[in-house]
């Protein structure tokens, strides 16, 4: 598969060898954009965390104007790294340049995906993700306020890190995810967006709508809301479509959160 110019570009500044001209040079909107996109006013940095001893490689984004107290972890598809840091990027500054404290980490980078290692692996990438969560906490966002946000492979890491017990997480946003709610998850203080195509040949609708109901059973409140897109790929407009669901409904879990003014 060919990748376009302008993707090699971005991942050449993203993973190559000037990662420290990358983040201090102003980040630039993804051509093309989102129609709503803003005046960028966010920086990117590449940074490493350690999760059980592993040292995980991240994207953190950071708003240049006043923060509006709620962070997002973004959490990759079984692609990677590499290449869901092109996919996100512009959004990732997007998001940002609003007022969110965001950060995309490797996650892999504590366990390779391996199908004889399924159990060892979530457990390794779900703790990953949770110690991204601690990333954006340790810079001032409160821990309910941190979103789980997760693609594909990530909204699976996403649900199995929230529905720990004693995760703290309250927000999650899963985008053509499935997967299942582990015993004990019981009275789940999380409030939850599944995001999902009309068809999906990787993650069929089944999943992900019996996920939310097992969800529901454990106590969390849930939307689900259908993307008009066919497949597990999106295009560009889905994407735009899918984060600035994304966004209305942090910001109406914010408003909740804040209660009367």
């Amino acid at each position: 598969m060919r990748i376009p110019a302008t993707a090699l570009a971005l991942a050449l500044a993203l993973c190559g060898p000037v990662q420290a001209q990358a983040a201090r040079t102003p980040p630039q909107v993804g051509i093309p954009g989102c129609p709503d996109d803003v005046a960028v006013r966010a920086s990117r940095e590449l940074i490493t965390f350690e999760s059980r001893g592993d040292r995980v490689r991240a994207h953190l984004y950071t708003p240049r104007g006043a923060p509006n107290g709620a962070g997002i972890v973004l959490l990759h598809g079984g692609t990677g790294f590499e290449m869901n840091a092109i996919l996100f990027d512009a959004h990732a500054i997007q998001l940002a340049s609003r007022g969110y404290r965001v950060i995309l980490p490797a996650y892999f980078d504590v366990a390779r995906p391996d199908q004889t290692r399924r159990t060892v692996n979530a457990r390794a990438w779900r703790r990953a993700a949770l110690d991204a969560a601690a990333q954006l906490t340790e810079r001032g966002v409160p821990g309910e306020r941190v979103a789980l946000w997760g693609y594909s492979r990530g909204a699976g890491v996403a649900v199995d890190a929230a529905t720990l017990p004693d995760s703290g997480v309250r927000l999650v946003v899963l985008a053509a995810g499935g997967g299942s709610v582990e015993d004990g998850a019981a009275e789940l203080d999380l409030s939850a967006l599944l995001l999902h195509a009309r068809r999906d040949e990787a993650v069929p609708v089944r999943a992900t709508r019996a996920l939310a109901e097992e969800l529901r059973a454990a106590g969390a409140t849930v939307e689900v809301q259908e993307l008009a897109f066919d497949g597990h790929q999106y295009d560009l407009p889905t994407w735009c479509s899918v984060f600035s669901t994304t966004r209305a409904f942090l910001e109406s879990r914010m408003e909740a959160m804040d209660g009367p003014s």
